[in-house]
């Protein structure tokens, strides 16, 4: 059973913030500050009266992705694939980090025609913005932006009398 953290907006409409199966242990411990109620299999309800925690939280998990896939072993990982695709002729755009957002020369063998990617990269992103992981937090702040406003450059709170609720759950 895939597990998901969901909030929701004033609107009452749902937005899982992580991948599935993603119990982050930071996440949690901000829940747990914030009065989660935790049932026996992991699963929570939350009322969320900080919001910044919550923010802080999700740049973490970003930020713990970019390392990851900088790694050393994650590096050799890629190389190894490509070698392999390449072998069997596939060649594609593989990004440099999380954050890569170029769209850079492609040799191709299905296109059979200038090698270059046929899209921009603002289609690229469009298409993307969704499920990238550097645009988790951005698409957070945009789900539930009616309930917020801006401290500072960096930081939000929630509007007065506003809370926002956030579960944990297990799907079947």
């Amino acid at each position: 059973m895939p597990y998901r953290i969901k909030v929701q907006n004033k609107m009452g409409d749902w937005y899982q913030i992580f991948p599935d199966d993603v119990m982050l242990k930071s996440f949690l411990k901000v829940m747990k500050e914030q009065g989660a109620i935790f049932q026996e299999d992991g699963s929570f309800t939350c009322e969320i009266y900080e919001i910044q925690t919550v923010i802080d939280s999700i740049e973490e998990y970003i930020k713990d992705k970019q390392k990851e896939f900088n790694s050393p072993r994650a590096l050799h990982t890629r190389i190894q694939i490509r070698q392999l695709e390449m072998n069997k002729g596939i060649y594609k755009v593989v990004p440099n980090s999380l954050f890569d957002l170029t769209n850079d020369f492609v040799p191709s063998t299905q296109k059979k025609n200038t090698g270059y990617a046929l899209e921009p990269t603002w289609r690229i992103i469009e298409k993307n913005a969704i499920t990238w992981i550097m645009f988790m937090n951005y698409n957070f702040i945009k789900f539930i932006e009616s309930s917020i406003v801006r401290v500072d450059e960096t930081h939000f709170k929630l509007q007065d009398g506003e809370k926002i609720r956030i579960i944990g759950e297990f799907r079947k």
